[in-house]
């Protein structure tokens, strides 16, 4: 449920001293890379990181305004080496962080509401004429992102399917008291529903697996599911979307959102939920996941009824709008893609497509990303990325003017994401995902070799010594199992 103002999202703007060999550091020009200082070290979750940067960044930027400019460089650039920042604060690792000018935000503002109108009314040439203005006024900084996570780099790993479904297996038996009221069937409180649904996609993910390799442990997998079944389901609104918890009073950031949204009339609430769509778009985001997660629980356990709570909300999302921020529509491309699998109905695969060339294939910059600095993100870069691939694995083979399409925009997608992968090491957890993706593209040796240090790295990160504990998404730890030589770079 976040609120987008399209290029407005986390931007640095910088003065003329935003060259990496300045010598002179203006206030403007110290005020911008203390920003990035700052978000990155916020990214780390090092508080007192971030309490260092806010201390030291008050000095230099006290100095920088008195006139006091005389080495403040040199200790910024010190400062920025600390952070995980290339001295000069415009780049990690050599891969370049978003900076833009004033005029630049000005005219990408005005640009934002003639985006959301051409997507509006299902236009792809439209959408297209506006992002290709945007990229005119972004220039350079078309497809960068305006924020970087530290990468990992995990050593290559084996392990066996079945250590892979009892590792997913202990990682859930170590959450069970959490877990006690999920299996009743009983939300936990303030908690978003994308958390049932990743925990629904592992279990089910996992399902095949543990009665091949831990039968014995059937029983409580079931009932997990049938808890977060239970959950989602009681939860969806009668128009097929999923709601998201009122955090007013509990969470800083979501509940001002909240308090903006109802105050202005935009949102229902009821029983501590909010069950409006999300003007925004953001509800694709939550309905995307849930919708999902509850198609491939009813397909692995014969179960028509989840299957049919998933097709609902295909439904709703068949007949949103697409909106200017690319992965919310990417969340429905997905689900719409899914359905179509589901059910065979042509009218899913159509809606993907529609939304693919409408809300989505647009926005990619020259670069393989797409073109506004939060979309830009790896974070985001990777969900529009799913979206391709799960498309392009639901085309019937048959569709080679399509698949021509998707590849068109999906290979420089993914070789934008495996450069910063080399650069810099596993940035994001996305197993399942390059799982797709790798399946669909077998010559990419670069792909294949990352999937399967991603496998090892989630697998490393779950495990500490004899300790197991869920430290990855569940569904990207279940993916695990669907390895051969699960976590294997040989």
């Amino acid at each position: 449920m976040k609120r987008i103002h399209f290029l407005l999202i986390a931007v640095i703007v910088v003065g003329l001293d935003h060259s990496a060999n300045a010598a002179v550091l203006t206030p403007q020009g110290a005020e911008g890379r203390l920003r990035m200082a700052l978000q990155i070290a916020r990214e780390r979750n090092d508080k007192a990181l971030v309490a260092e940067v806010k201390n030291v960044g008050q000095q230099i930027l006290a100095a920088s305004k008195a006139g006091k400019s005389e080495g403040l460089d040199a200790k910024l650039r010190a400062f920025e080496i600390k952070v995980g920042i290339d001295p000069g604060g415009w780049s990690m690792a050599g891969q370049p962080l978003f900076h833009a000018t004033p005029q630049m935000l000005e005219k990408s503002k005005l640009l934002g509401p003639k985006l959301t109108a051409a997507m509006m009314v299902n236009n792809p040439a439209g959408v297209r004429a506006v992002t290709a203005e945007m990229l005119a006024v972004l220039g350079d900084q078309a497809g960068v992102p305006d924020g970087r996570r530290a990468g990992k780099k995990p050593a290559p790993l084996a392990i066996s399917e079945a250590d892979a479904t009892k590792l997913f297996l202990d990682a859930l038996a170590s959450e069970s008291s959490r877990l006690r009221p999920i299996v009743a069937g009983k939300p936990l409180p303030d908690q978003r529903v994308r958390f049932y649904g990743y925990l629904l996609d592992g279990a089910a993910s996992i399902r095949p697996f543990a009665a091949t390799h831990q039968p014995a442990r059937l029983g409580e997998l079931d009932a997990l599911t049938q808890g977060l079944a239970k959950i989602l389901i009681g939860l969806q609104q009668p128009a097929g979307h999923f709601p998201f918890p009122d955090l007013r009073g509990k969470d800083i950031r979501f509940g001002a959102m909240a308090e903006k949204q109802i105050a202005a009339g935009t949102v229902e609430v009821r029983d501590r939920w909010l069950i409006s769509p999300d003007p925004d778009g953001g509800t694709q985001f939550d309905t995307g996941i849930c919708g999902n997660a509850l198609l491939l629980a009813g397909q692995i356990h014969g179960n028509d009824v989840w299957k049919k709570a998933g097709l609902r909300a295909a439904n709703w999302a068949l007949v949103q709008p697409c909106v200017a921020n690319f992965n919310y529509n990417a969340f429905s491309v997905s689900l719409l893609a899914h359905a179509f699998r589901a059910s065979g109905e042509a009218k899913y695969l159509d809606g993907a497509l529609t939304k693919f060339r409408v809300g989505v294939a647009p926005g990619q910059a020259p670069n393989g990303r797409w073109l506004d600095p939060h979309n830009a993100r790896t974070v985001y870069h990777l969900i529009i990325l799913r979206a391709l691939g799960d498309l392009t694995a639901a085309l019937p083979t048959d569709r080679a003017t399509e698949r021509a399409e998707l590849d068109a925009v999906t290979r420089p997608a993914l070789k934008a994401l495996l450069d910063e992968f080399d650069a810099m090491g596993h940035t994001v957890e996305a197993l399942p995902e390059m799982q797709t993706l790798a399946a669909l593209f077998l010559d990419d040796e670069r792909l294949q070799a990352a999937t399967k240090l991603m496998a090892a790295g989630l697998v490393a990160k779950c495990t500490h010594g004899k300790r197991v504990r869920m430290n990855a998404q569940p569904n990207q730890l279940a993916a695990t199992a669907r390895m051969k030589s699960a976590a294997s770079t040989r």
